[in-house]
């Protein structure tokens, strides 16, 4: 099978498309014929070599945590899925190994596709949208009524933020250049804040939670924005946080937060569900063949991307 592989560290230039064996599902696993995957910010920390410590020097490395695709082959103890099953995972298998023809997933990280969605939009989800569900609900615990404050809202992270923050009912203002402004309007967003011309921390409204996808504030200037009770969460490991583990960490009021999460299905059928009620929907920055990626990668790098760049591997199915 096709893959997009690395074999050394460095910038977007050594990932190439080459033939590797391909993978066969163990117990509790699946084989996926990848129709499309994305992406992420993550994927091109570990290419340059910045992950090294957790994921490992061992090449050929093939990267790519999300895939949506169809399932040609199943663990001999798998009953949940069958050949032909239509899916979505985030995969938890090495280091992803999302960008090929093929890709063994596990099952426990792994849902039916929404039903309304091509493959080329449910390969957006996995990562972000649980990356969005484990820091809202299960670490800043938002609620119906309270009030969210999201900075980054034009990314891929911060327009799936928007919406399940409108879902779950909380009074969003969103901050994002101002040729941006419009689409977190229509995303749901009750107000919107130019960061170009406005500090958004400034000013007299406080907020239950601060939800910084980029890591442009930190704990110490997000605290007088918060109320006593709310939280500042982050993406980016900035100064003055903790690191929360759902299941095992608690939340404290006033507190800043990295949330560090593995993925699991039920995360998962939350989001899917929400998808086919027509709360949450993706956006696509751009879309990139398999033999494209490293552009796909320089396109990532920009942090200008508007919604996720997806990669197409398959597209007849």
């Amino acid at each position: 099978m096709k893959a997009a592989v690395i074999e050394q560290f460095g910038n977007a230039s050594v990932l190439e498309v080459k033939q590797v064996e391909l993978p066969e599902p163990g117990p509790g696993q699946i084989l996926v014929r990848v129709h499309a995957t994305n992406v992420n910010p993550i994927d091109w920390k570990m290419r340059e070599g910045q992950m090294a410590a957790r994921y490992g020097e061992e090449f050929p490395m093939i990267l790519g945590w999300d895939c949506s695709g169809v399932v040609v082959e199943t663990g001999a103890d798998v009953t949940s899925f069958a050949i032909g099953d239509e899916v979505i995972a985030r995969s938890d298998v090495g280091t992803g190994r999302c960008y090929a023809e093929y890709a063994v997933i596990n099952i426990a990280t792994a849902v039916r596709k929404p039903e309304k969605l091509s493959h080329t939009e449910a390969a957006s989800l996995p990562l972000t949208g649980l990356t969005v569900i484990n820091s809202l609900v299960h670490c800043a615990n938002l609620q119906s009524g309270q009030s969210i404050l999201i900075v980054g809202g034009s990314g891929g992270v911060g327009t799936l933020a928007i919406q399940i923050a409108k879902t779950i009912g909380a009074e969003v203002t969103s901050v994002s250049s101002s040729k941006n402004l419009e689409l977190a309007g229509s995303l749901g967003a009750d107000h919107v804040i130019d960061y170009e011309s406005a500090n958004p921390l400034s000013g007299n409204v406080k907020y239950d939670v601060i939800y910084d996808t980029v890591g442009a504030h930190n704990l110490e200037n997000a605290k007088p924005a918060l109320k006593p009770e709310g939280v500042y969460v982050t993406l980016v490991p900035v100064p003055g946080i903790d690191f929360f583990i759902p299941g095992q960490s608690s939340r404290e009021p006033g507190a800043g937060y990295f949330v560090a999460w593995t993925p699991a299905a039920a995360d998962l059928e939350t989001l899917t569900n929400w998808v086919n009620s027509g709360a949450v929907q993706p956006v696509i920055d751009s879309v990139y063949p398999l033999d494209k990626i490293s552009e796909a990668h320089e396109r990532s790098e920009t942090e200008r991307a508007v919604g996720k760049i997806v990669i197409e591997v398959h597209t007849d199915d």
